[in-house]
Protein backbone atom coordinates (compact mmCIF):
# COMPACT_ATOMS: atom_id res chain seq x y z
CA UNK A 1 0.00 0.00 0.00
CA UNK A 2 1.19 3.22 -0.98
CA UNK A 3 2.13 5.85 1.40
CA UNK A 4 -0.88 8.59 0.42
CA UNK A 5 -0.03 10.88 3.33
CA UNK A 6 3.87 11.18 1.77
CA UNK A 7 2.67 11.50 -1.54
CA UNK A 8 0.62 14.49 -0.36
CA UNK A 9 3.04 15.94 1.65
CA UNK A 10 5.43 16.30 -1.30
CA UNK A 11 2.73 17.82 -3.24
CA UNK A 12 2.00 20.22 -0.62
CA UNK A 13 6.28 21.54 -0.89
CA UNK A 14 5.39 22.74 -4.52
CA UNK A 15 5.73 26.16 -5.25
CA UNK A 16 2.50 28.08 -5.16
CA UNK A 17 0.63 25.51 -3.00
CA UNK A 18 -0.58 25.95 0.67
CA UNK A 19 -2.59 22.60 1.07
CA UNK A 20 -3.86 19.89 -0.72
CA UNK A 21 -6.66 16.91 0.32
CA UNK A 22 -7.60 13.51 -1.06
CA UNK A 23 -11.47 13.67 -0.45
CA UNK A 24 -13.94 10.50 -1.21
CA UNK A 25 -16.65 12.05 -3.53
CA UNK A 26 -19.85 9.94 -2.07
CA UNK A 27 -19.03 10.82 1.47
CA UNK A 28 -17.17 13.72 1.37
CA UNK A 29 -14.40 12.77 4.31
CA UNK A 30 -11.14 13.39 3.67
CA UNK A 31 -8.51 10.53 3.44
CA UNK A 32 -5.34 12.57 4.28
CA UNK A 33 -4.42 15.69 4.30
CA UNK A 34 -1.32 18.02 4.32
CA UNK A 35 0.18 21.78 3.96
CA UNK A 36 0.35 25.03 5.90
CA UNK A 37 -3.99 25.98 4.72
CA UNK A 38 -5.44 26.48 7.78
CA UNK A 39 -8.41 23.90 8.62
CA UNK A 40 -7.24 22.19 4.99
CA UNK A 41 -9.00 19.34 5.79
CA UNK A 42 -12.72 20.93 6.33
CA UNK A 43 -12.17 22.75 3.19
CA UNK A 44 -11.53 19.91 0.97
CA UNK A 45 -14.48 18.28 2.74
CA UNK A 46 -16.98 21.63 1.49
CA UNK A 47 -15.04 22.06 -1.42
CA UNK A 48 -15.98 18.33 -2.69
CA UNK A 49 -19.14 19.89 -3.60
CA UNK A 50 -17.63 21.77 -6.51
CA UNK A 51 -17.22 18.31 -8.01
CA UNK A 52 -20.72 16.74 -7.55
CA UNK A 53 -21.70 20.13 -9.28
CA UNK A 54 -19.96 18.69 -12.63
CA UNK A 55 -21.37 15.35 -11.98
CA UNK A 56 -25.10 16.40 -11.51
CA UNK A 57 -24.48 18.51 -14.89
CA UNK A 58 -22.93 15.90 -16.65
CA UNK A 59 -25.45 15.18 -19.36
CA UNK A 60 -25.57 18.80 -19.99
CA UNK A 61 -21.64 18.90 -20.56
CA UNK A 62 -21.16 15.83 -22.21
CA UNK A 63 -20.04 17.78 -25.61
CA UNK A 64 -16.77 19.11 -23.96
CA UNK A 65 -15.29 15.74 -23.13
CA UNK A 66 -14.20 14.12 -19.57
CA UNK A 67 -13.62 16.17 -16.80
CA UNK A 68 -10.12 16.60 -16.14
CA UNK A 69 -10.34 19.37 -13.23
CA UNK A 70 -12.25 22.19 -11.40
CA UNK A 71 -10.50 25.53 -10.31
CA UNK A 72 -12.38 28.32 -8.69
CA UNK A 73 -10.71 31.48 -8.09
CA UNK A 74 -11.57 33.48 -5.15
CA UNK A 75 -10.14 37.11 -4.06
CA UNK A 76 -7.26 35.24 -2.51
CA UNK A 77 -6.37 31.80 -3.48
CA UNK A 78 -7.68 29.42 -6.04
CA UNK A 79 -9.31 25.69 -5.03
CA UNK A 80 -8.65 23.25 -8.18
CA UNK A 81 -9.73 19.46 -7.46
CA UNK A 82 -8.03 16.81 -9.37
CA UNK A 83 -9.62 13.48 -10.27
CA UNK A 84 -7.54 10.59 -8.45
CA UNK A 85 -9.55 7.35 -8.46
CA UNK A 86 -13.35 6.16 -10.08
CA UNK A 87 -13.49 3.45 -7.05
CA UNK A 88 -13.27 4.80 -4.53
CA UNK A 89 -14.52 7.92 -5.85
CA UNK A 90 -11.23 10.05 -4.69
CA UNK A 91 -10.43 13.91 -5.79
CA UNK A 92 -7.33 15.67 -4.68
CA UNK A 93 -8.32 19.74 -3.63
CA UNK A 94 -5.44 21.43 -3.94
CA UNK A 95 -5.80 25.49 -2.38
CA UNK A 96 -2.77 27.62 -4.19
CA UNK A 97 -2.00 30.84 -5.08
CA UNK A 98 -3.20 32.91 -7.47
CA UNK A 99 -1.26 34.05 -10.68
CA UNK A 100 1.70 32.65 -12.21
CA UNK A 101 2.71 30.86 -8.94
CA UNK A 102 1.71 27.82 -9.89
CA UNK A 103 3.43 25.40 -12.92
CA UNK A 104 -0.45 23.44 -13.17
CA UNK A 105 1.19 21.11 -16.05
CA UNK A 106 4.23 20.07 -13.85
CA UNK A 107 2.24 20.01 -10.96
CA UNK A 108 -0.40 17.30 -12.82
CA UNK A 109 2.79 15.21 -13.61
CA UNK A 110 2.83 15.20 -9.43
CA UNK A 111 -0.58 14.43 -9.37
CA UNK A 112 -0.07 11.50 -11.88
CA UNK A 113 1.86 9.54 -9.25
CA UNK A 114 -1.01 9.90 -6.85
CA UNK A 115 -3.07 8.38 -9.22
CA UNK A 116 -0.80 5.25 -9.92
CA UNK A 117 -0.17 4.74 -6.47
CA UNK A 118 -4.38 4.84 -5.90
CA UNK A 119 -4.97 2.53 -8.75
CA UNK A 120 -2.20 0.04 -7.48
CA UNK A 121 -3.79 -0.16 -4.18
CA UNK A 122 -7.00 -0.25 -5.64
CA UNK A 123 -5.31 -3.34 -7.21
CA UNK A 124 -3.45 -5.25 -4.48
CA UNK A 125 -6.48 -4.51 -2.26
CA UNK A 126 -8.72 -6.28 -4.80
CA UNK A 127 -6.77 -9.53 -5.23
CA UNK A 128 -8.29 -12.98 -3.63
CA UNK A 129 -5.79 -15.18 -1.91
Amino acid sequence: MPNLQAILEDLVVWPGIDGCALVETDTGMAWHHAGCWPEMEQLGEAAIEFWRVQHRLAAHLQALGAMRSVACSFSQRVVALFPCSEKPGLVLVCVAAKGEAVSWPALGQKIVLLQRALAASVVQTSVKF
